[in-house]
């Protein structure tokens, strides 16, 4: 019978759109047919029962097992419904209900060709909205004019694949979800701020309007919300109703629910109305937001202040906390200040952590913008701009003691030095046109440097014979002329620019780059906390990374600055925020507490750049009310006054409510205006100082040669006296036994008498014979003989006349100056003379060639020094060559 009437409507309409209806007819009625069926399980469940269920009497879980059947009257009474009537409204024969897809979807497109065309369109639908109403969906994806994305969400409010909410494209995101209930858009799409979201629900405008003021839609700023009107026709068509909120409409931050237009036949009642418009235009109503601050100066900092009644109070100060003032003044929401409940993080990290946690609204610190801290918290426009800069103990003036090197650089004083002892070789080979003289005539040299000298100080005057001043060759006068002119200049530039740096002061250079970091061998610190012991480790600048090998951390600021004002012997930077340094200096250390003569520098060039802004939690709602508040406060210039504020108060309240207002103008007149004044002992003490250092030179090179005169001196007569010593211990010896034969040096007077009368041989080989000595009277005048030679004497026959050092000789295995023989051979004529008047003359006859002390004497003809003049080989000009092995061993004198 069913499928009967199935092809009677089919043939009688031919209509598609009519078997579509029939199809959800016949699901329907199957449908009643199997809960019908299976009402002892539905009952259970179901306290309202439709009128196919309506003569069964609803009891209690616990009594459904008795359920008893209602009584039925068989009397009709009123007009009952027949079967076929019954089944005729079920299956909704008497009317067709209005295409409502084709309406909603021309809405759809026209919202999109307007406010989505620029962005990646994303579809989402749940399953009850794709069996229900697949078409719709088939009907918007051909009707799209550009690529989009679609997902499905299942029976948990999730979608099935995630993957859809996060394209590989960049740019901005644009969604529609049709959904059975809105109260779980919030859950299907998360917070959305800058993206649009239009939401077409299955609900009742009672659940949308629930939607709209509850918190799961505050943080979606641009949401679009279509809701289906009901009509009582329900073949005509029904108008949709366009919703929007308004978010912090009241103290608590609640939503409310706003109509902006309708659709219907086609048009929007109020084509006019921005469907997305602008949140937030009237500000906050009073909200009250949580602010969790940190101190870090100049942009948050503590103070103290007295109340009215005289009680101290501390409050917070600062370039942030008075931004915060003005902007809560434009947007009227008011704000209290808690500190982090982790403050050893450090100012950023701890402020970090209470946004990461929704435990504060905005975060004060002067944060840096990093991008670390983006993926856990949001950033607002920087309102100024701070760097990282390093802090360094510089001097305020160079020391007078070094005004006499002031005028001139040290490359200068080196070109200097140079000239003035390479000077002497072109004017000394002009001359001679040589420089043989120069080698080993110190004193030629010294002259010429004294005339240097001379030139330079225009004090001394050489008119000698040899005076490079009295040549007549031209290149010489030349030569002298040019450098004449030459030290004119350099004296006159010397002597023009000592006055201004005795008399003014010299500013020193200071540290301000990297490479003047580096090259200065600086100790390096920052600090251990809020991210700057971690931002420059992974740094791939060459100098940063070499500068920063062996960083050392300190735990505030304060020990950073004592220990740059505290370093002994390795100077030491201090690395931190340019501002904070800027801001602690100026209000905490002055010459008291550092010094008159040093000054704590700032460097001018930044060691990294950052950018300076206010914390706020994730998908913030009043992010961008904040970024255009901030733009226009830096645009019209009040950030910039609020931070000159609070540093001219700051130094005000330190230095007892006087500052000196400082131009750049006045700051330069003041340091390049001279002052009328006498010199003091402070500025000439250079120069006393200078003639000190000479006079100490002078001294410590007197006591040098006084001290080695003494010690010669002393050396001299330990040997003497070790000498006596030992011919004392000779003449014992020779008491004691009288009858030996005096050593060679006893009888060395004897035989130098022969050298005028003896045969004279080679050292070849010729007898011992022919070497002795005759046995007669005229060896005892060799005494008086030997004591004819002075020591000038001998000194002309070994070395010459124009020789000036002494010679070397070879003594009893050691290389002993001839000063020391010639002491050593007076002291031997002495000793021979004393021999000679107490030996006996008959020990002569004792000589014989066997006798092994006696010495022999032999001729020596060796060619002549180049020093010394040619041999004569006269009698009196003989030159001997003494050997004896018992006595004097390896000893040979020339």
């Amino acid at each position: 019978m069913i499928y009967f009437l199935y092809l009677l409507l089919y043939f009688t309409q031919g209509n598609a759109f009519l078997l579509h209806e029939v199809n959800d007819i016949k699901r329907n009625f199957q449908q009643e047919l199997i809960d019908y069926k299976s009402y002892k399980n539905y009952l259970p469940k179901v306290k309202e029962y439709d009128s196919g269920f309506s003569q069964y009497v609803y009891m209690a879980p616990a009594l459904t097992q008795n359920r008893t059947r209602r009584e039925v009257d068989t009397t009709f009474r009123g007009h009952p419904k027949t079967r076929e009537q019954i089944w005729h409204i079920n299956f909704k024969m008497n009317e067709l209900e209005f295409d409502q897809s084709a309406s909603l979807i021309t809405l759809l497109m026209k919202i999109f060709d307007k406010y989505m065309m620029r962005c990646i369109p994303i579809v989402l639908y749940d399953v009850y909205v794709e069996k229900s109403e697949g078409r719709l969906l088939q009907r918007l994806f051909q009707k799209l004019p550009i690529s989009y994305l679609h997902g499905k969400i299942n029976e948990k409010s999730e979608l099935i694949n995630k993957n859809v909410m996060n394209p590989l494209d960049t740019r901005c995101r644009s969604y529609m979800l049709f959904i059975a209930d809105a109260m779980m858009a919030r859950k299907v799409l998360g917070p959305q701020i800058d993206n649009k979201v239009i939401v077409i629900p299955r609900s009742t405008q009672w659940k949308l309007q629930e939607f709209l003021s509850s918190p799961e839609s505050r943080d979606i700023i641009n949401l679009l919300v279509i809701g289906e009107s009901y009509t009582i026709d329900k073949s005509a068509e029904k108008p949709y109703v366009l919703y929007t909120h308004n978010l912090y409409t009241d103290g608590l931050g609640s939503n409310k629910p706003k109509v902006l237009t309708s659709w219907m036949k086609g048009k929007l009642t109020r084509p006019h109305v921005d469907l997305f418009p602008t949140k937030l235009r009237k500000g906050f109503a009073g909200h009250r937001f949580t602010i969790a601050a940190a101190p870090q100066p100049p942009f948050m900092y503590k103070k103290l202040r007295m109340d009215g009644v005289g009680n101290l109070q501390i409050e917070w100060d600062g370039l942030e906390i008075r931004l915060i003032k003005a902007m809560s003044q434009m947007m009227n929401f008011s704000f209290e200040v808690v500190e982090p409940r982790n403050p050893k993080l450090g100012p950023g990290d701890s402020i970090t952590q209470e946004l990461g946690e929704k435990r504060a609204d905005i975060g004060l610190a002067g944060m840096y913008v990093t991008s670390e801290r983006n993926l856990v918290q949001e950033m607002t426009a920087a309102h100024s701009l701070d760097c990282a800069a390093f802090l360094t103990l510089s001097s305020r003036a160079l020391p007078r003691s070094r005004a006499i090197l002031g005028p001139f650089r040290w490359e200068v004083w080196l070109c200097l030095i140079i000239i003035y002892l390479l000077a002497i070789f072109p004017l000394a080979y002009s001359d001679r046109l040589s420089l043989k003289h120069l080698w080993g005539n110190a004193g030629e040299i010294e002259n010429m440097f004294w005339y240097v000298f001379g030139t330079f100080t225009n004090s001394l005057t050489f008119g000698g014979e040899f005076s490079w001043s009295n040549t007549k060759k031209t290149s010489t006068r030349m030569l002298i002329g040019w450098y004449w002119v030459f030290t004119i200049i350099i004296t006159a530039c010397y002597t023009g620019s000592i006055i201004a740096f005795v008399t003014l002061p010299v500013t020193p250079e200071t540290i301000d780059t990297l490479d003047q970091l580096r090259d200065g061998f600086f100790r390096i610190g920052t600090y251990d906390r809020g991210g700057w012991e971690r931002w420059f480790l992974n740094s791939t600048h060459e100098k940063t990374a070499k500068l920063i090998k062996k960083l050392e951390f300190v735990g505030n600021a304060e020990e950073g600055v004592n220990n740059v004002t505290q370093a002994w012997f390795w100077p030491y930077a201090f690395i931190a925020s340019k501002r904070e340094l800027q801001f602690i200096i100026d209000t905490n250390y002055t010459d008291n507490k550092i010094g008159r003569r040093s000054a704590l520098h700032v460097s001018d060039g930044c060691f990294a750049l950052f950018s300076v802004g206010m914390g706020l939690p994730s998908n913030s709602v009043y992010r961008s009310k904040f970024n255009d508040a901030i733009l226009r406060m830096q645009e019209n210039g009040l950030a910039q006054k609020y931070l000159r504020d609070v540093i001219f108060e700051a130094k005000k309240a330190t230095s007892g409510g006087r500052v000196e207002i400082i131009t750049q103008e006045k700051k330069s007149s003041k340091a390049t205006t001279p002052e009328d004044r006498s010199l003091t002992l402070v500025d000439t003490e250079g120069m006393f100082m200078f003639l000190g250092i000479g006079y100490l030179i002078g001294v410590g090179v007197l006591i040098s040669e006084w001290v080695g005169g003494c010690s010669n001196r002393v050396i001299k007569l330990l040997k003497i006296r070790k000498q006596d010593k030992l011919d004392k211990a000779e003449k014992e010896e020779r008491e004691k036994h009288p009858s030996r034969r005096p050593s060679f040096l006893a009888n060395f007077g004897k035989k130098m008498s022969l050298s005028g009368r003896s045969n004279r041989t080679s050292l070849g080989g010729t007898s011992r014979d022919s070497l002795d000595p005759p046995k007669n009277s005229s060896s005892r005048n060799s005494v008086s003989s030997l004591t004819g030679f002075s020591k000038q004497t001998l000194k002309e026959l070994y070395d010459g006349p124009k020789r000036r050092q002494p010679s070397i000789v070879f003594l009893n295995g050691k290389m002993v100056p001839e000063d020391q023989v010639y002491a050593e051979r007076e002291a031997m004529q002495q000793k021979l003379e004393a021999d000679a008047k107490s030996t006996d003359s008959s020990n002569l006859d004792d000589d014989s060639p066997d006798n092994p002390n006696t010495a022999t004497i032999v001729e020596i003809n060796r060619p002549p020094s180049p020093t010394a003049p040619p041999f004569d080989h006269s009698p009196g000009s003989s030159q001997l060559a003494t050997i004896d092995e018992g006595i004097f061993g390896d000893k040979i004198l020339y």
